[in-house]
């Protein structure tokens, strides 16, 4: 095994690593900060941990600017190693240039807020008689003026200031005392700081034509310095900090990265922990040839090493990863890489550049082109005539689900809903509207994803009319009995992972298998939200009604205005046909 494909072992391990993956909220003032332990051999320079303020109470702006300041907080570990290495940190064109961004820094807001005084300094008043008696001019000098005059001002001591406040906005370590750039910086500013002056005094004069003369905005040549590209695992982890941040730090975001940590750690396992900049298109070419070659199943696999994996179903062959799965695996890495990309970590994602990801999708589309995904007129009534709900009081012989085995399968042909967002409903989550329309809430409460429970996305937050079928079945009456404060399936337990639904769903497959002697290429579950959309669209319920009850969105902007009525809703979903066998 590959040394560095032991580290990826969980998304729980990789997110230890991190101090602090999204905006901390100052528990007294609310402002929100970014927070993150300092690299042990960077502390000496850079402290303990790395802090800054958001300056911002707002969580949706602080989400935005933490992902800018995180940019920012490996920039300054970078200029920290630079310095400990004893790399010179800054040319004399840097030093210009750093003088020149805080000149025009300070001008702009200068020029925003009137007050030019601030870079001014008090004249020799003077006055003169006149018929009303006499008048006192006091005037504003510049600085160039005032130390022509004789003024006492120590031009390093003076410009000081603004170089520490300059360099700790760069996040750039500080040269030592009495140093040579540290001097050739006072002096840099100095110059600057005079200039500023001049302009301000015409400014505070009322001339506004004449411009500055400074170096036009570029990036420090320490910014443009080659620096060692991040490996795979480096960009992973980066990744799932990212993610969490974006998509919340729950179950289904966890879920996903657990399944992507374990591609990458395939990977890894096939080509090393590779630096960005040597996964390139051919690198990614012959993974998808290696992927082809990978057991769907083996015993002993997890282990196994990728490449004995390979071997061991060539040995034994053992059949190997479908197109599609092979396009999925693909696409994690694509979305990894995708990650480096936005942060200009490399310059672009060898899996969509080759297009070797939509040929891997189009090789699985034809392959699975004739592959039905939801159930026939006949296969539902056979599922529906079947004893879970033809028999009073039928249970699975070795596990009891309760009701939920009754009436999971019905909520989901008429509602289209996913197995996991029903099976994790509690009793109160069945309601009635303001209009009187009974219905299911599917977390359409933000806040409820705060009970552990989650959705796809927030698009999958949705209330959801119960069809007139449901309540002539007796369902209301099957909520109403169940512990307000409770579960709606009590008799569902989450597994290890949080979700309600998985151990339902392994003997659902089971039992349309052996008991039902079903032989569908429909998901036993999943197929059930696909006859859905089949059944609306051949009641000719309008799309983006379907839509609506389903969670899906076409991406419009129109469908983003207003809101669809419970009631509208509800009464195209009468034309829903009745369930076979039961109705």
């Amino acid at each position: 095994m590959h040394p560095s494909s032991r580290i990826i072992t969980g998304s729980s391990k990789l997110r230890s690593r991190s101090f602090m993956a999204q905006p901390f909220k100052h528990p007294t003032t609310g402002v929100y900060y970014i927070r993150r332990r300092a690299p042990e051999g960077l502390q000496a320079t850079l402290g303990r941990e790395y802090k800054r303020s958001l300056q911002t109470r707002d969580p949706i702006e602080a989400k935005a600017r933490f992902a800018a300041e995180w940019c920012k907080s490996e920039e300054a570990f970078s200029l920290a190693r630079a310095q400990l290495s004893g790399t010179p940190l800054l040319n004399a064109r840097d030093i210009q240039q750093l003088a020149a961004r805080w000149f025009r820094s300070e001008l702009q807001q200068l020029e925003q807020t009137g007050d030019f005084k601030v870079f001014l300094l008090q004249g020799t008043s003077t006055s003169h008689e006149t018929p009303h008696g006499a008048i006192e001019h006091q005037p504003w000098e510049s600085l160039r003026f005032a130390t022509e005059e004789g003024f006492d001002l120590d031009p390093r001591e003076t410009a000081l200031p603004y170089v520490l406040r300059t360099l700790k906005a760069e996040n750039i370590p500080t040269p030592a005392a009495d140093s040579r750039p540290l001097i050739d910086l006072c002096d840099a500013f100095w110059s600057h700081l005079l200039h500023l002056s001049d302009i301000a005094k015409l400014r505070d004069s009322g001339d506004w034509i004449t411009q500055p003369k400074v170096l036009d905005a570029e990036p420090l040549s320490i910014a443009q310095a080659p620096t060692k590209s991040k490996t795979l695992l480096e960009l992973f982890q980066a990744y799932s900090e990212a993610k969490r941040l974006d998509d919340g730090d729950n179950r289904s975001t966890n879920k996903t990265l657990s399944e992507f940590g374990s591609t990458v750690r395939r990977f890894i396992e096939l080509f090393g922990n590779l630096p960005l900049n040597k996964i390139d298109r051919g690198t990614i070419q012959d993974y998808r040839a290696k992927l082809a070659r990978f057991p769907t199943k083996a015993k002993g696999a997890g282990s196994l090493t990728a490449p004995e994996l390979i071997a061991k179903a060539e040995a034994e062959q053992l059949p190997t990863l479908s197109p599609a799965t092979v396009h999925n695996k693909l696409s994690a890495i694509s979305a990894v890489l995708g990650h480096a990309v936005r942060m200009d970590w490399i310059k672009e994602n060898p899996i969509e550049a080759s297009g070797i990801a939509k040929a891997a999708g189009r090789a699985a589309s034809t392959k699975g082109a004739r592959r039905r995904k939801d159930y026939s007129a006949k296969e539902l009534l056979k599922i529906f005539s079947s004893p879970a709900f033809t028999k009073d009081g039928w249970r699975l012989p070795r596990s009891d689900f309760g009701q939920a085995f009754y009436w999971l399968p019905l909520l989901m042909y008429y509602t289209g809903a996913r197995r996991e967002e029903l099976a994790q409903l509690a009793a109160r989550d069945v309601l009635t509207d303001e209009a009187g329309v009974p219905c299911l809430s599917i977390l359409a409460a933000q806040e409820e994803a705060d009970a552990g429970r989650t959705v796809k996305n927030q698009g999958s937050r949705r209330m959801v009319p119960l069809h007139d079928d449901l309540i002539t079945l007796g369902f209301l009456e099957y909520s109403g009995s169940q512990a307000a404060d409770g579960q709606l399936f009590p008799m569902l337990k989450p597994n290890p992972g949080g979700y309600y639904s998985v151990n339902w769903g392994k003997a659902w497959a089971n039992y349309l298998r052996k008991t039902v002697n079903l032989d569908s290429t429909a998901s036993p579950a999943h197929g059930f939200r696909h006859t859905f959309k089949t059944l609306c669209r051949q009641a000719g319920i309008p799309e983006d009604i379907h839509d609506a009850i389903t969670g899906h969105t076409d991406g419009s902007v129109s469908r983003e205005y207003g809101c669809m009525p419970l009631s509208r809703i509800a009464e195209e979903l009468r034309k829903l046909p009745p369930v076979p066998a039961i109705l």
